[in-house]
Formats: C-alpha cells, sequence, structure tokens
C-alpha cells in the first residue's frame, strides 16, 4: 500500500535539526539552548461488538492499537525555536503500520513585549483546531482512551492533525486570561491509509490543494471559563471513477472541500472541568459538472471528575447527526455514551479503561468494516489501556 510521503520542506528541517542540534548544543552557547526532549508509548486493549472499532475488535479482544512517539524541541538561536514529533501508530491489521513525522515547524516571535506576542510558524504545524487536536496524540494529555469521535475524527487522525504551510499568531494577557487568534495557510496532507477508505469516493489519488484555519480564543484553560472559535477548510483534488450505466468514467479534476466551524466552551475548577464543543459541517465533492453536498451537526458534552492526585472519572455524551439528501443519513449517524477511569501512579504511567454504549456507524473506519450498514446499529465496545512517558 502507497504510503504518505514528506514534502521537502519538513525533510530539511528534519535533516537539518537532527542532524545538527546535538553537534552544536555544547561547543556553541548561543545555538541550540534548552534543548528537551520527550518519549511515550502505549499498548491498547479492545473488544467491540458487531463492528471493528479502531482495530480488529468484533466479538474478539484486540491488541492493534498501540502508539509510540518522540518529541524533540530547542531554542536555536535567540528567540527562534525548533519543535518536532515522529510518531508510530497502528490501529488495525488493515491499516498497517504507521510512521510519520506528526510535525516539524520552526517559530519566531517577531513582536514581544510582558504581554503581547505576535510571531510567525514555518513548516510542518500542527493544527489548532478545536481545544485538543493540539495535545491530543499523547495519552497523558487527553481526557480518554479515543477523543470524541463526533469532533476529532481518528477515522482520518492523520490527514487532520497537521499541515505543512505558515501560521501568524498572536496573543495578549490580561492576568490569568489570554486572547489568542491564529491564521494559517498550508497544503493538506492526505494519508494514503485514511483517504482510500473515503466513503462514497474510492479515489485511485488524493492530493492536497489547500486549507485555511483560523481561531479566536479567550480565557484560562487551567482556571474558569474558556471559549474558541474556529473555523477550519480543507480542500483535496482527487481522481474518481465513476460508473455511469454501463460504462466507467475516470474524472482526474474533481475536487473536494470541508468546511468546518467549531465553537468550545470550557469551565474548569481544582477537582472538576466540563467541555462542551459544537461542530458544524459541510462536505461538498464536485465532479463532472456536478456536486454531491452534506452537512452535520456534532457536539459533545464531557464531565471530568478528580478524585484525588492519582484518580480521575469521565462521563461523555458524543453525538453526529447528518443532513442532505444525497447521502444515506443512517450510516453517518453516531451517538457515544462513554463512561471511564484514569490513574496515575506517578507522572510516568497512566492506566485507563472505559466503555462505550454506542448507536450508529458515522465514525467507524469503513476499510475495517466493509459490511457495516447491514448490521445492527446498537453496539458496545470495552477499552484498557496502559501508557508511559519520560
Amino acid at each position: 500500500m502507497k504510503k504518505q510521503k514528506l514534502l521537502p520542506l519538513s525533510s530539511f528541517f528534519i535533516l537539518l535539526f537532527s542532524g545538527t542540534c546535538f553537534a552544536n548544543s555544547s561547543s556553541q552557547g548561543d545555538w541550540f539552548k534548552q534543548t528537551n526532549w520527550e518519549a511515550f508509548v502505549s499498548q491498547s486493549a479492545i473488544y467491540s461488538s458487531d463492528y471493528n472499532f479502531l482495530s480488529q475488535s468484533d466479538d474478539t479482544l484486540s491488541f492493534d492499537m498501540r502508539e509510540a512517539g518522540i518529541l524533540f524541541s530547542t531554542i536555536v538561536r535567540e528567540k527562534l525555536t525548533f519543535s518536532t514529533q515522529v510518531l508510530g501508530r497502528k490501529v488495525s491489521e488493515d491499516s498497517g503500520n504507521d510512521f510519520r513525522v506528526d510535525y516539524a515547524f520552526l517559530s519566531y516571535p517577531f513582536y514581544q513585549t510582558q504581554n503581547n506576542t505576535l510571531g510567525v510558524r514555518l513548516g510542518r504545524i500542527r493544527s489548532s483546531y478545536g481545544f485538543y487536536n493540539e495535545t491530543r496524540d499523547i495519552p497523558h494529555t487527553r481526557t480518554g482512551i479515543v477523543m470524541p469521535q463526533s469532533i476529532y475524527f481518528d477515522m482520518t487522525r492523520n490527514s487532520f492533525y497537521s499541515a505543512d504551510g505558515v501560521e501568524l499568531y498572536g496573543f495578549r494577557d490580561f492576568a490569568n486570561r489570554r486572547l489568542a487568534a491564529q491564521v494559517y495557510v498550508s497544503k493538506p496532507i492526505a494519508d494514503d491509509n485514511e483517504t482510500g477508505g473515503a466513503e462514497f469516493l474510492d479515489p485511485s489519488n488524493f492530493d492536497g490543494d489547500k486549507s485555511l484555519l483560523a481561531k479566536i480564543s479567550y480565557g484560562s484553560e487551567f482556571d474558569g471559563f474558556r471559549a474558541a472559535f474556529t473555523y477550519y477548510r480543507p480542500e483535496y483534488h482527487v481522481d474518481l471513477l465513476i460508473p455511469i450505466g454501463p460504462v466507467i468514467v475516470s474524472d482526474t479534476g474533481a475536487t473536494v472541500y470541508s468546511e468546518n466551524m467549531l465553537t468550545s466552551l470550557e469551565y474548569n475548577q481544582f477537582d472538576w472541568s466540563v467541555t462542551a464543543e459544537y461542530l458544524r459541517h459541510k462536505f461538498q465533492v464536485k465532479s463532472l459538472g456536478s456536486k454531491i453536498v452534506a452537512y452535520e451537526e456534532a457536539f459533545y458534552i464531557q464531565g471530568l471528575f478528580r478524585l484525588n492526585e492519582q484518580w480521575e472519572a469521565y462521563l461523555r455524551y458524543d453525538s453526529t447527526e447528518p443532513h442532505g439528501d444525497d447521502i444515506g443519513e443512517d450510516a453517518f449517524n453516531w451517538d457515544d455514551i462513554n463512561i471511564g477511569a484514569s490513574y496515575r501512579p506517578n507522572n510516568n504511567w497512566l492506566i485507563r479503561a472505559e466503555i462505550h454504549y454506542i448507536e450508529g456507524q458515522g465514525r467507524l473506519l469503513s476499510r475495517d468494516n466493509p459490511n457495516k450498514n447491514l448490521q445492527d446499529p446498537y453496539w458496545t465496545a470495552a477499552m484498557f489501556q496502559v501508557a508511559y512517558k519520560w
């Protein structure tokens, strides 16, 4: 199966800094200061009824889902910083092993005072979509073994997590609150393992064209209220094979775009927090002078309870409702009640378990469930995970 390739810009950053930073960190005091690295591994066990959920877990205990990553950051010189993460991830036998550069970018604040910062990032940059896309990669920084699938799609995780481009960012601090804004122009990354399973498309080629992300946020993620609004629109070129009667027509000029408007709200206290995010999503395919348009509304609401320094419990309701006459709506419904708990013996280890009560099939991987529309829409999943970071 064809694997994703790094674009030359990201490849240049990786070769330059992985090979140079360690050689120079001790010889030049002004170069490559405050070099830091972290790593993590995780192994999950999943059992589900009727469907394969992020693994080959249908009526069996699956250990397919595993992750491992290395994070590296350094101050190259003065205020110029470099950050990167390499990730190895597997979610099922059909998806295969995935090894990729999640992100690799330079960041420079060209204007900075005590309370104000304006800057630019260049390279493969993490998408700041919603509250949690930037922190969903490490098990220790997310709530749950899986993120709410209505908003943070694991079925297209790699194509959604980062892209190659340039981002302007800025923020102003007001005591313990921050007003921040970002504008991110990029070329989307199309992961072949993910886009090859796109329903109703069956593409033979899927390439990122351009994307725009704009976000504004205000508040504190540690104490009290915070809110954000994100607009994200990636566009792709796709080659389609379209049956027209007995003839198969090839369209090499088809285009796809996905328009997302996401509102995020959260309230935090020391021992509990409540989070809700609401998405209006439009998906459009243009091919041979016609177009298919689909809409969906999606949201989740989540309560997190910190019982003590080691134990926490969470309850989440996660829902997606499709709209439109051009698609089979029943195939895209998704209602998930997720109950879970986490135990942290120390700062390195994490043990987590959760149960999902689900109605619908809208966030299942089609490549793992080729006959899903013929099965019962009511099903369950039990998940267990052990993770370690250092």
